[in-house]
C-alpha cells in the first residue's frame, strides 16, 4: 500500500502512548501446521512485537452467558459451577450491561449495586471481564459529544452494526482516546480485570477516515485493540484484553503484541462449529498469536448436545484458556448440569485438569513472550491435533466417533495419559479409542510438568497438596525445563532450572526461593534409596516416587530409578 510507510512514521510521532513492545515479530515459526493463513502486510506491521505474558489468574477456567444478562444470572452462573466443585477463575459480563452502547455506566435495573457484585465475585477468587466495542450509539447521551467533538472516524458518519447505529471512536486520535478514557474510568475504578473487545470496528467500511488519514479497516482495528490494552494496563498491570486473533471471516484482528488472550469466535455448538473453531485457532497459532482460548460449546446457532458439550470441554481444557459461554443456551445447554450428573462429573474432571495445568501453561506463556512461538505447537488441521507447549500432545475428537487415527509427532516418545505404561514411538500411527470420559492425551517422555493440585478430582493428589509446588516428572534419558514459576496471580515470575538424568537417577533444581516441592517421579521399580531428602515414598499403584523437599537449590539422587528409557529398551 502506497501510504504504509507514511503511517508508520506518523504512528511513531503522534501516538501518545508510544509504540507497543518494540521488539520485532519473530519471522519464522516451526509449528508443523499443514497450511498458514494468508495475511496482508497490515497483519504484521502495526504494533510489532511478541505476544504478551498472560497473567496467571487468566489461566483458570472462564464462564459467561448471553441470555440472562443480569446480576442474578451472573452470580447464579458462577455459583452453579462452584457449588458443584467445578473451578472458575473468571466471568465475562456480556452485553447488555450498560445503559446504552457504549456509555460505560451500569444499567442498575439489570445489575443493581454493581460494586457489591464485583467485590463479591473477587472475594470468591473470580475475576471480572466486561464486554465492549468502540461504537457510541445514537441513543447514547455521549453521542453528540463524540460526533461534534471530532472524536469519531469518517467525519462522524453513522454506521449500522449488530447492536444498532452510531459513530465509532477514532482510536488514532489522542484527543478522542483521552475523552474515551474518561468514560472507561467509570468502571475501571471499580476494579474490573479486563475487557472483552468485540469486533465492532469490522462493521466499518473497507476504508476508514481517521485523524492521521485514510487507512484500510484492517489497519484501523489494530489501533482499537492497542488502545484498549493500554487502557487496562495503565490502571491495572495484571489486566488483560480478550481479543480476536485470526479468523477466516476477516483475517488477523488484534496485533499479536497486545493480544493477551485470543478467541476466534463465533461458532456453533455442534461438530461443525468445533472443527471450524479448531481451524481458526490453529491458523492463529501459525501466524504467531500466543495464548489462545477455546470457546466451549460455541456461541450461537446450534446448541451443543451432551456429547458435543463434553467433547468441546475436553478440547477446551487442553488449550491455553478454557472459556465456556454463549447465547446458544448459555443458561441451558452450556451448563454441565443441564444434561445430567455424568456430564457434571466429566466436566469437573477436565476443568480441574485445566486448573492444575495453569503453572505449566503460564511458564509457556512467558516462553511465548520471550521467543515469539505460540503456546499451540505442531498443529495439524488435517489430523486435528496439536501440542500444548512441548510436553502435552492432544488429538482432538471432532465428530460422534470415539475412535480416530492418531499421528504422533516425529520426535519424542509419547506416553498414554490414561495408561502410563503404554508408549508410542516418534512418527508412529495408531488407532485410538476414547470413551466419553476419556480423551486422546499423551505426555512426552522426559516431560517435566509443573502442576497446582488442590483436590483429588484428577487423582494427581488431594487437598493436602495445595501448599506444594507439584512437579510431574517422566524420566526418559536427559531432560531439562526452565520453569518460569509464577510468583503471584499476575505476570511476575522467577526462573527455576530443573534437570533430570534417568541413567544417573539425578534430579537437580536451582531456584532463588525456598519452595515446598512435591516431586512425582515416574518409576517402574521401587528405588532402594533416595538421597537428598528424608521425605519420600513409593506409590505402588501409580508406580511413582513421591519426594518432598523444601529448598531453593538441591539435588536428589535415586538409586534404582527405572523410567521410560529403561521401559522402551525392553
Amino acid at each position: 500500500m502506497k501510504y504504509k510507510n507514511k503511517h508508520l512514521k506518523l504512528i511513531h510521532k503522534r501516538l501518545f502512548w508510544g509504540v507497543i513492545l518494540f521488539i520485532g515479530l519473530l519471522s519464522s515459526f516451526s509449528l508443523g501446521t499443514d497450511t498458514k493463513p494468508a495475511m496482508t502486510p497490515s497483519a504484521i506491521n502495526i504494533f510489532p512485537g511478541r505476544p504478551p505474558v498472560c497473567p496467571r489468574w487468566a489461566l483458570e477456567p472462564w464462564v459467561w452467558e448471553d441470555n440472562g444478562n443480569t446480576r442474578q444470572s451472573t452470580e447464579g452462573l458462577v455459583e452453579g459451577y462452584l457449588s458443584r466443585n467445578i473451578p472458575v477463575g473468571t466471568v465475562i459480563i456480556d452485553s447488555p450491561w450498560a445503559t446504552a452502547y457504549n456509555t460505560f455506566i451500569w444499567d442498575e435495573d439489570r445489575y443493581p449495586r454493581p460494586q457489591e457484585m464485583i467485590d463479591g465475585l473477587h472475594a470468591k477468587g473470580v475475576r471480572v471481564i466486561l464486554w465492549m466495542t468502540g461504537f457510541i450509539n445514537q441513543e447514547n447521551p455521549f453521542y453528540e459529544a463524540a460526533k461534534n467533538g471530532q472524536f469519531a472516524v469518517d467525519d462522524g458518519a453513522d454506521h449500522g452494526w449488530w447492536k444498532g447505529k452510531g459513530v465509532h471512536l477514532d482510536f488514532t486520535s489522542p484527543a478522542a482516546c483521552a475523552w474515551w478514557q474518561s468514560l472507561l474510568d467509570n468502571v475501571l475504578r471499580m476494579g474490573i480485570d479486563g475487557w472483552k473487545c468485540d469486533g465492532g470496528a469490522n462493521m466499518l467500511g473497507d476504508t476508514v477516515k481517521t485523524s492521521i488519514g485514510k487507512m484500510d479497516k484492517e489497519y484501523f482495528r489494530r489501533y482499537y485493540y492497542a488502545y484498549m490494552e493500554k487502557s487496562i494496563l495503565d490502571r491495572k498491570k495484571e489486566g488483560i484484553i480478550l481479543a480476536r486473533p485470526y479468523s477466516d471471516r476477516g483475517g488477523c484482528y488484534a496485533p499479536i503484541s497486545v493480544c493477551t488472550v485470543g478467541w476466534s469466535g463465533d461458532f456453533s455448538g455442534d461438530w461443525n462449529g468445533l472443527k471450524e473453531q479448531l481451524d481458526d485457532l490453529y491458523d492463529s497459532a501459525a501466524v504467531g498469536y500466543g495464548c489462545l482460548a477455546a470457546e466451549v460449546g460455541g456461541y450461537y446457532k446450534a446448541k451443543s448436545t451432551k456429547k458435543q458439550l463434553i467433547r468441546y470441554a475436553q478440547f477446551g481444557s487442553l488449550m491455553p484458556v478454557m472459556l465456556n459461554g454463549g447465547s446458544n443456551g448459555g443458561l441451558e445447554n452450556h451448563l454441565p448440569w443441564f444434561h445430567d450428573e455424568e456430564t457434571v462429573d466429566i466436566y469437573r474432571y477436565y476443568a480441574t485438569l485445566h486448573s492444575e495445568l495453569a503453572p505449566y501453561i503460564f511458564s509457556y506463556s512467558v516462553e511465548t513472550n520471550l521467543t515469539g512461538q505460540s503456546l499451540i505447537r505442531r498443529a495439524s488441521k488435517v489430523s486435528n491435533q496439536h501440542c500444548l507447549g512441548e510436553d502435552i500432545f492432544v488429538s482432538v475428537l471432532t465428530d460422534e466417533n470415539d475412535a480416530k487415527r492418531v499421528y504422533f509427532p516425529t520426535t519424542g516418545v509419547w506416553i498414554d495419559y490414561w495408561d502410563e505404561s503404554k508408549t508410542y514411538q516418534p512418527g508412529e500411527m495408531a488407532d485410538y479409542t476414547a470413551n466419553l470420559n476419556r480423551y486422546p492425551i499423551f505426555i512426552r517422555g522426559g516431560a517435566i510438568i509443573p502442576l497446582k493440585v488442590k483436590s483429588d478430582v484428577t487423582d494427581h493428589g488431594d487437598a493436602d497438596w495445595a501448599d506444594r509446588e507439584t512437579i510431574l516428572i517422566y524420566p526418559c534419558g536427559k531432560s531439562e525445563l526452565v520453569y518460569h514459576h509464577p510468583t503471584g496471580n499476575g505476570i511476575a515470575y522467577e526462573d527455576i532450572i530443573i534437570t533430570v538424568d534417568e541413567d544417573r537417577g539425578e534430579i537437580n533444581i536451582k531456584g532463588n526461593s525456598k519452595l515446598a516441592y512435591r516431586l512425582c517421579v515416574k518409576s517402574f521399580a521401587k528405588p532402594s534409596k533416595v538421597k537428598g531428602t528424608k521425605e519420600w515414598r513409593y506409590d505402588e499403584n501409580r508406580r511413582m516416587i513421591i519426594i518432598d523437599v523444601q529448598d531453593d537449590d538441591f539435588k536428589i539422587r535415586i538409586n534404582g530409578l527405572k523410567g521410560y528409557k529403561h521401559l522402551t529398551r525392553r
